[in-house]
């Protein structure tokens, strides 16, 4: 009877831990939040949006080059924009970690389309680094990288 019961308790963990696992956290839900947001004004090209969800230190990785915010601001962030305003995109995998006042999160996109008339099947890969302060998700880091899917 014992082993039964145990079994039986076993199993309803198993179960709860299965059902949990899939949801995410309100504070994971806030970290995606703020870089959906990100995207959204990169897209949109509202530099004061996108001014607002980076941190003063932010530092970005993309094409061989690290940027502050301001020159990422000046520069990249419009060709960006262009560029993610041309293409069709979908996440095909999220991994967000917290500890702390401290987030990282992996994404793998597929992105798809025709920029300057080239025809383009990328897998992207987004590594955001964001910290916690006064109760708001900041971008602390941010490493993008992409490579042709065929």
């Amino acid at each position: 009877m014992y082993s039964r019961i145990s079994l039986a308790v076993v199993f309803l963990f198993i179960i709860g831990t299965s059902i949990s696992v899939g949801q995410p956290s309100a504070s994971e839900k806030n970290i995606i939040k703020t870089l959906d947001a990100f995207h959204q004004a990169i897209i949109e090209n509202d530099s004061q949006a996108a001014k607002n969800l980076l941190s003063e230190s932010v530092r970005i990785l993309e094409g061989g080059n690290i940027e502050t915010k301001e020159e990422y601001l000046s520069h990249h962030f419009h060709s960006d924009g262009k560029f993610l305003s041309a293409m069709k995109q979908e996440v095909e995998s999220q991994t967000v970690t917290i500890e702390g006042n401290t987030a990282w999160v992996s994404t793998q996109t597929h992105t798809w389309g025709t920029y300057s008339d080239s025809k383009l099947d990328l897998n992207s890969l987004e590594l955001a680094v964001l910290k916690k302060g006064e109760g708001n998700w900041q971008i602390t880091a941010l490493h993008w990288s992409s490579a042709s899917r065929s």
